[in-house]
């Protein structure tokens, strides 16, 4: 949605529509609006008394080193909590500097999904899973897809469950209990008239000491983190979210009262209702708070504690943690963004407590002590990234890998970038024209879908190949259209992150990691922080690792083999070796992974010894399964450690026989019947492992509901295993698969088509 679009009506009325305002996408001056609104609306309400000279004088002194406070904010909460702090933060100075700070509000949008929960925080206690819908495809609580049909009796077979929109469920929106005679009906309307992503859980069955706050509501904590490099999750303010009334749901906005916990789980002496009171004991029971001590409040401290680290894209995160009626903490929602903090605040003190100071640090000033500038147009990195990216590619039809963030092109800076790519190939090899009867079939079929087709691509896959295919697919419509239909591009951008493989597929043999960088905070494989001394140590201590860049590494950009340990190269000493592992950290501006080297298949390893030689296989979902596009195999050439195209190598075409086929495609847009540094005849050699390979792509495929088409780099091991390397949810290229393999859907070209363009080609009919 555009970002005026969607900020306009809080720019103008100071609030948003719950379920449509995509919050995450709100320019910064409409979220200060909505916050300040609210703050205004508090005091003029209430007339909380002024602060006296002493307060405002402490709180100027405070400040002084970062910015001038607007005191409005401390006069709120001290008139609602009866307790001054000069170390609140105001809302206005947390959600235009201390935010986008620590978070990347577009990144929330995308990996805040309920669906991806079960894979991202896998290692604590979720709702049981009934089914899920992803991308549009169902999925049930073994990750296998399922028909709608078999959805709905999973859900009737359920005395009871809870259907939650899987995003854009804020404030209790979108949260419905099926229960009853007619919930499979229910169930159905729901899902027919959501277009979103949904989950079916089991209702968490509370503990009875939560259960006796309020009955007819599952009751939770919401508990602040921050992730930090040095300190691990540190737990900034902590919560307790009762419901009131017959709410089923336990927030603010649907009439509950939120209290402040203290150590041991004992509860605060004052809440906090949804219009703004303040209150000793529960609107509708009349217990009073600081009476109460809750069981288990340490378990669900530490789930926060474990789940944080995977999220280093967004190191301040607002969790909602229930305890179920084992005691078990169980975790319900997690808020990347936009959690609001001003009742907290008032029920629990300054959101950074004793690190006020510190946090306020390292958001104003850099390491050297020198004052960050005050951002001017605060643009997200993806939004900068997408504005250089497309300029670069309309103006001067400029790409480069590993520094182009291909997926944020728009189809114009595409269509510029492909037809310099095919002028200069085609001037370069001078490939033959195609003949006027090429030319009318490729048209004839073309000719449902687009008023005019590009058949520069034909002429490109027929010489190279010396096979014509009017199907072949041109490289525009399938950048442009076909792709951008079949793949969220928007998503792929940050979930195609080769840190959240681990567990994003679990069910895949992948390279051991021995460190990986998120958000700037080091992490084990477990997702727990970890120092910069213990990255070191844990690189030294093995014989060989690759360094790579999580994200734009396509084409073998930002992959590093580094050989640092003790029984490494000779003569070098082990500070020589420390800072050769800094210089390569500092080259990689973003996520990184460190990952063991593996041993390939020796049947792999003799087609070129210095490259891991991976298998590239197309895999598309499409009709409730995953279909085998394509299969190929990059083999590396020369020293070059990596093995595709752009490190010249060559790619090769596998036969039915799983033998390698006669021509394999160089990456300046050449053919060759040999390998391009060895100089053996590529024809008939076989290749290992094949069918093992296609099986691990058909078994984590299912999962991306969001990317249908996908392009998997898998390898063999030493022990015969397939190994995943990398998966290109968008954009995995159709060129040189067209060139070796034919057309790049074969015999589901005309159904993919027709779904593509499928009311054009209705109306044309």
């Amino acid at each position: 949605m555009n970002y005026l679009t969607n900020s306009l009506y809080p720019l103008l009325t100071g609030d948003y529509k719950e379920g449509v305002t995509d919050l995450d996408r709100l320019i910064t001056p409409a979220i200060l609006k909505i916050f300040r609104t609210k703050t205004e609306g508090f005091q003029k309400k209430y007339r909380f008394p002024e602060l006296s000279k002493e307060q405002k004088k402490k709180i100027r002194e405070f400040y002084r080193p970062y910015e001038k406070v607007d005191p409005l904010c401390h006069q709120v909460c001290t008139g609602r909590s009866g307790k001054f702090y000069p170390e609140y933060i105001s809302e206005d100075m947390f959600y235009r500097r201390i935010e986008p700070f620590y978070t990347d509000r577009l990144a929330s949008k995308y990996l805040d999904n309920k669906c991806f929960y079960y894979r991202f925080f896998s290692n604590v206690r979720l709702p049981k899973l009934y089914v899920m819908r992803i991308g549009g495809f169902w999925m049930d609580s073994e990750f296998r897809l399922i028909s709608f049909e078999k959805a709905e009796a999973i859900v009737a077979e359920q005395e009871s469950s809870v259907l939650k929109y899987a995003v854009f469920s804020e404030c209790g929106h979108g949260v419905f209990f099926l229960e009853g005679k007619d919930r499979a009906a229910r169930f159905r309307k729901i899902a027919e008239e959501a277009k979103q992503d949904l989950v079916v859980q089991e209702t968490v069955k509370q503990h009875p000491a939560y259960a006796a706050l309020h009955a007819s509501s599952v009751n939770t904590y919401r508990i602040i983190s921050l992730l930090t490099k040095d300190e691990g999750v540190k737990i900034l303010a902590s919560v307790i979210r009762i419901g009131a009334g017959d709410s089923r749901v336990d927030n603010l906005y649907t009439g509950g009262v939120l209290v402040g916990v203290g150590e041991g789980g004992r509860l605060g002496n004052i809440g906090v209702c949804s219009d703004g009171r303040v209150t000793e004991e529960h609107p509708d029971l009349h217990y009073r708070f600081q009476e109460i001590l809750l069981p288990h409040y340490e378990k669900a401290l530490e789930l926060v504690r474990r789940a944080h680290g995977i999220m280093g894209h967004n190191r301040i995160a607002h969790w909602d943690v229930a305890v179920d009626e084992t005691g078990e903490a169980v975790l319900i929602e997690t808020n990347l963004a936009l959690g609001s903090i001003d009742c907290i605040q008032v029920c629990s003190g300054p959101l950074f407590g004793k690190d006020t100071q510190k946090v306020l640090n390292e958001v104003y000033y850099d390491r050297n002590g020198r004052k960050r500038r005050r951002p001017f147009i605060q643009l997200n990195e993806r939004d900068r990234f997408a504005i250089r990216d497309n300029l670069l590619g309309i103006l001067g039809a400029y790409y480069k890998q590993g520094y182009t963030n291909i997926v944020l092109l728009k189809n114009a800076a595409l269509r510029r970038i492909d037809r310099k790519l095919i002028r200069n190939a085609t001037k370069k090899y001078d490939y033959p024209k195609l003949t006027r009867e090429q030319i009318r079939k490729i048209r004839a079929y073309y000719r449902p879908y687009v008023p005019k087709v590009q058949t520069e691509s034909h002429r490109v896959y027929t010489a190279k190949s010396g096979t014509f295919f009017a199907e072949y697919l041109p490289e525009d419509m399938y950048m442009c259209d076909v792709d951008r239909y079949l793949s969220d591009r928007e998503l792929s951008y940050y979930l195609d992150n080769k840190c959240y493989y681990y567990r994003l597929f679990p069910e895949a043999k992948q390279p051991e990691a021995v460190a990986m960088r998120i958000g700037g905070v080091w992490v084990d494989q477990e997702y727990q922080p970890i120092s910069r001394m213990e990255v070191a140590r844990r690189v030294f201590a093995e014989p060989e690792v690759v360094i790579k860049g999580a994200q734009g590494s396509e084409g073998g950009a930002d992959v590093h083999f580094l050989m640092l340990s003790d029984a490494g190269p000779e003569g070098t000493s082990r500070r020589e070796r420390l800072t050769r592992l800094s210089e390569v950290i500092r080259t990689l501006k973003r996520d990184i992974v460190i990952q063991r080297s593996i041993r390939q298949h020796p049947d792999l390893a003799r087609l070129h010894p210095e490259s891991v030689n991976t298998y590239r296989i197309i895999s598309l979902l499409m009709e409730g399964e995953v279909v085998i596009l394509s299969r190929t195999l990059k083999i590396g050439a020369g020293t070059r450690r990596v093995d595709n195209g752009c490190s010249k190598g060559i790619y090769c075409g596998i036969d039915e026989h799983d033998r390698l086929k006669n021509k394999g495609s160089l990456d300046d847009g050449a053919v060759s019947e040999v390998h391009p540094s060895l100089g053996y005849p590529i024809e008939g050699i076989p290749v290992p492992c094949l069918e093992k390979c296609m099986d691990l792509v058909k078994r984590i495929h299912p999962f991306m509901g969001h990317h249908r088409l996908i392009s998997w780099d898998v390898a063999v091991d030493s022990e015969g295993d397939a190994v995943l390397i990398e998966a290109n949810l968008s954009l995995g290229g159709s060129d040189d698969v067209q060139v070796l393999d034919g057309p790049l859907f074969g015999a589901y070209t005309r159904r993919v088509l027709d779904e593509v363009y499928g009311y054009k080609s209705r109306h044309k009919k």
